[in-house]
C-alpha cells in the first residue's frame, strides 16, 4: 500500500487529495453528532444546521491537504502527486462554494 502512495502521478495526488478529505469530513461529522446526544439525525433534518456547519467543516476537512502537499513537494520531491493534490484541492473548494451558496 505504502509503495503505491510513493508514486510520482497525478492519479496518486488526485486521490489521496479526495480521500483524505472525505474522511476527515465524515471524522467531524460524526464527533458532532455524537456531541448532538448521539442523534446524527438531528444534523440531517435540521436545514438551518446545515446550511451552517457542512461548509465549515467542509473546510476543515481541507486542512491537511497542506501538510501532504508540504510532504510530497518538499520532502519527496513528487512534483505530479503534488500537482494532483492541488487539483484536488480545487474540486474540495468548488464543493465548499456550492454547499455555502446552493445550501
Amino acid at each position: 500500500m505504502m509503495e503505491k502512495l510513493r508514486r510520482d502521478s497525478y492519479a496518486v495526488g488526485v486521490i489521496m487529495g479526495i480521500v483524505i478529505p472525505v474522511v476527515i469530513f465524515g471524522i467531524i461529522y460524526g464527533i458532532y453528532a455524537l456531541v448532538l446526544n448521539g442523534n446524527p439525525q438531528m444534523l440531517v433534518n435540521n436545514p438551518k444546521l446545515t446550511k451552517v456547519l457542512v461548509p465549515k467543516f467542509i473546510l476543515l476537512a481541507m486542512i491537511p491537504n497542506l501538510f501532504i502537499l508540504r510532504y510530497y513537494l518538499l520532502k519527496l520531491k513528487f512534483d505530479k502527486t503534488g500537482r494532483g493534490i492541488i487539483i484536488a484541492c480545487f474540486v474540495c473548494a468548488i464543493v465548499f462554494l456550492a454547499a455555502q451558496f446552493l445550501l
